[in-house]
């Protein structure tokens, strides 16, 4: 199941690790290396929006954090078959930060009761959020 059901239908699931593109939700600003500040509610990412906050130095993806629709099988980080697998970017995450428990309390999340990493882990997710970005410094 791609969604969680509401009063509207099934709902599709957020990926928090989309990329800066219009129609993805601006969610959270990374401040400092692990630390994310939450907004909620998100912001809807216009190509205005993601041209301001481009600039030389630091890729807006090492900066902002954008929700978008769980692509689920055609995402390179999907793990299973279409329609019965997860997010494998979560699961490496958990697994590589060696997290064991969630924080006491979550996050002001704009996206979690869609996010796929929350859908799969709970607050162990949370956890594991602030220190995931899209594009690692090389090397």
């Amino acid at each position: 199941m791609s969604g969680q059901s509401g009063e509207d239908g099934p709902r599709q699931a957020s990926c928090p690790s989309a990329p800066p593109e219009p129609g993805a939700t601006l969610f959270g600003i990374v401040t400092a290396p692990g630390q994310v500040a939450y907004l909620n509610p998100g912001v809807p990412a216009t190509q205005d929006l993601i041209e301001s906050f481009a600039q030389e130095g630091v890729p807006i993806e090492n900066r902002l954090r954008f929700a978008g629709p769980c692509m689920e099988h055609r995402c390179v980080q999907w793990a299973g078959e279409p329609g019965a697998g997860r997010c494998g970017l979560v699961d490496r995450a958990l697994d590589a930060l060696k997290i064991t428990e969630g924080p006491e309390t979550l996050p002001n999340c704009a996206i979690r009761a869609t996010c796929r990493w929350y859908a799969q882990h709970k607050r162990h997710a949370c956890a594991a959020c602030p220190e995931v970005i899209r594009k690692p410094p090389p090397g």
